[in-house]
């Protein structure tokens, strides 16, 4: 019987954001943790924001959320962190519509718009890795 080759590691890393969102400001810090220390590894990282988690993109909304009181930082430097190391970030625009969210309120920086289809190729690809929060 001959066997396959295991597959080379993935080096690059798909984040759907959909679940953390403002009204539970707990859960919104840690999927920008996760790709922060992702990126720092050297390994390619893409956040996809879809559902009500495209909030956390609107200019001034993550400035005010906190993950954990007291803590000292907002999910806006958690953002900020992730970025700072490469992540990219992607909004969805059917979710901006859903939520009324425009493009001039977004922050500045993103990389781009991308939906369903965009995220969905990233898990049928080999040499990608994917979580969602």
């Amino acid at each position: 019987m001959i066997s396959e080759a295991p597959a080379p590691p993935a080096d690059k890393l798909a984040i759907l954001v959909w679940a953390a969102d403002p009204g539970r400001p707990e859960l919104c810090a840690t999927p920008f943790y996760f790709a922060a220390a992702a990126a720092a590894m050297d390994v390619e990282v893409e956040m996809y924001f879809t559902a009500r988690s495209v909030e956390l993109l609107r200019r001034g909304v993550a400035e005010t959320l906190q993950a954990a009181a007291g803590s000292g930082k907002s999910v806006a430097d958690f953002r900020r962190e992730a970025v700072g190391f490469g992540a990219k970030l992607f909004v969805c625009p059917t979710a901006l519509a859903s939520h009324g969210v425009g493009e001039d309120e977004l922050i500045p920086g993103l990389a781009g718009h991308a939906g369903a289809a965009a995220f969905i190729g990233r898990t049928l690809d080999p040499a990608w890795r994917t979580l969602s929060f």
